[in-house]
């Protein structure tokens, strides 16, 4: 097992991606892309996947931050600007698919999975 695994470390082509998930919370959504708030300062061009727990179930699709704004009052909380990103078609569960439904709506649970 140890030759293996030391096969695929020495590898000149090894490539890894590291992630984390981040709470956040959806304020608005539309066509483009989405507001979300958050405990996390999160930079800008950083990519992920935004997972909404809505009616049951869970819709996801690829997203890039595209601004990054401290809360005003000293709240603490970040204000992230992320658009969409058409890495796939819309699905049968993707974000893209319900944003008529999510507008205005009381949504459960959203994480923003970071692609570091």
């Amino acid at each position: 097992m140890i030759d293996a695994l030391d096969a695929i470390l020495g590898a000149g082509d090894l490539v890894a991606v590291l992630g984390r998930a981040v709470p956040v919370r959806l304020i608005d959504i539309s066509n483009g892309g989405c507001m979300l708030e958050s405990v996390s300062r999160l930079e800008k061009g950083a990519t992920g996947h935004l997972r909404v727990l809505f009616e049951d179930a869970e819709y996801m699709d690829d997203v890039r931050v595209m601004r990054c704004q401290e809360s005003e009052g000293g709240s603490g909380l970040f204000h992230l600007g992320a658009e969409f990103l058409w890495t796939t078609s819309p699905h049968e569960r993707s974000l893209r698919r319900v944003i008529a439904k999510l507008q205005g709506a009381v949504v459960r649970h959203v994480s923003f999975e970071r692609k570091m």
